[in-house]
């Protein structure tokens, strides 16, 4: 906040000296990220041992609905809108002024989304092959993994978020984001944001102490999440404040690397919406309910694909274009959605750490009567 009221008072030379280093510091964050998110994956789930498979299944099963609410109520309030606003179809992208006179690049071994599926099936399978040395394998992966976050990565995350925030203050996206449609931008982002302080609500049983200690506990990576418009990069600032609101448990070593890439409440919400009010601002026909219905299917499918940063829009626009999107419809919804993105990527890493608690809640209780069957 301090960035945007007196960055004007900093120089440009800093400036950009400041956003060079946010830069090459997401180079490495970028490429160190897979191994973190194997190396975490690969402890949890070997640490679950015959457990593992149960909890894929189930968390995957969370993930799709936790995306399917979102996504429903993205429809309600798309309809809201389209019913009661007017809408123009007119907005015009901010030109980037900042940007970096030199940046390193490392090179991309390997994305996040094979690094995770490599982990989840390490996880599994290694322990099966070689029981005994699977452990010590695991708890040594993770030893480095655990260093690199805590050591490197962690420490460096306010100089990292502070060149974000001065490029946004100096290129004033703030203000181009309410030039137009602002009304529609202030409904999504109370709509997405009451919802996602709901969901932590029921996560903790609505008591009130502990419903406002979790959220503040993920205050750090919402806040990284706006700045850097990546929920991948926040990751170190999720898995802590996570560990924080189930107390260490291990499941959340498992979940966060997982979840950072799939759940995704903020976007499925603000795709939907967007898409409702697209149509209605060009006068196009309207979808049928199995259009909408084979959409949300495909969509939801799709979000298990969209691991990268920003690629949420991206392989939706293929979808979008089979249901008669023209060039100029696609280009509207990728501004819109470009524009919002950082309150977007936001609202995906808080509800992240709901659902760390509500899963993690569920899972205690499901196995817990578990073993007490076991022992009758």
């Amino acid at each position: 906040m301090l960035s945007f009221l007196f960055g004007d008072l900093i120089p440009v030379d800093a400036k950009i000296f400041l956003y060079s280093v946010s830069l090459n510091i997401k180079e490495v964050l970028s490429f160190t990220m897979p191994f973190i998110i194997f190396s975490l994956l690969f402890n949890s789930i070997n640490n679950l041992k015959n457990a593992a498979i149960t909890f894929i299944i189930l968390l995957l099963v969370a993930v799709f609905l936790s995306n399917l609410f979102s996504s429903l109520i993205g429809y309600l309030t798309g309809y809201i809108i389209t019913q009661n606003l007017h809408i123009n179809s007119e907005i015009v992208l901010p030109q980037s002024a900042l940007s970096s006179p030199w940046r390193f690049r490392l090179p991309a071994l390997i994305s996040n989304f094979h690094a995770l599926l490599l982990g989840l099936i390490a996880g599994v399978t290694v322990h099966r092959i070689i029981p005994q040395k699977s452990d010590i394998i695991a708890k040594k992966l993770a030893s480095i993994a655990f260093f690199l976050l805590r050591r490197i990565l962690i420490p460096v995350m306010p100089v990292f978020i502070l060149g974000f925030v001065l490029k946004l203050q100096h290129d004033k996206a703030l203000s181009a984001v309410f030039e137009d449609y602002i009304a529609i931008f202030t409904i999504m982002i109370i709509v997405i944001h009451t919802y996602v302080i709901l969901l932590y609500g029921v996560a903790n049983s609505f008591k009130a102490k502990d419903w406002l200690t979790s959220m503040r506990n993920m205050l750090p990576a919402m806040v990284t999440a706006i700045a850097t418009s990546s929920s991948s990069a926040a990751i170190p600032v999720t898995l802590e404040g996570s560990k924080k609101n189930v107390k260490g448990h291990n499941i959340a070593d498992a979940m966060v690397p997982v979840i950072a890439s799939t759940n995704s409440i903020g976007s499925c919400f603000s795709i939907i919406v967007l898409v409702l009010v697209i149509i209605e601002s060009f006068g196009t026909q309207s979808l049928t309910i199995w259009e909408h219905v084979g959409f949300l299917s495909y969509f939801l499918l799709l979000k298990f694909a969209a691991a990268a940063p920003g690629s949420d829009i991206i392989v939706v626009l293929g979808l979008l274009e089979g249901l008669g999107f023209s060039p100029a419809m696609l280009s509207l919804i990728t501004a819109i959605y470009v524009i919002l993105n950082p309150i977007i990527t936001g609202a995906n890493v808080a509800g992240d750490g709901a659902l760390v608690i509500i899963f993690t809640k569920f899972h205690r209780r499901l196995f817990a009567r578990e073993k007490q069957r076991a022992l009758k």
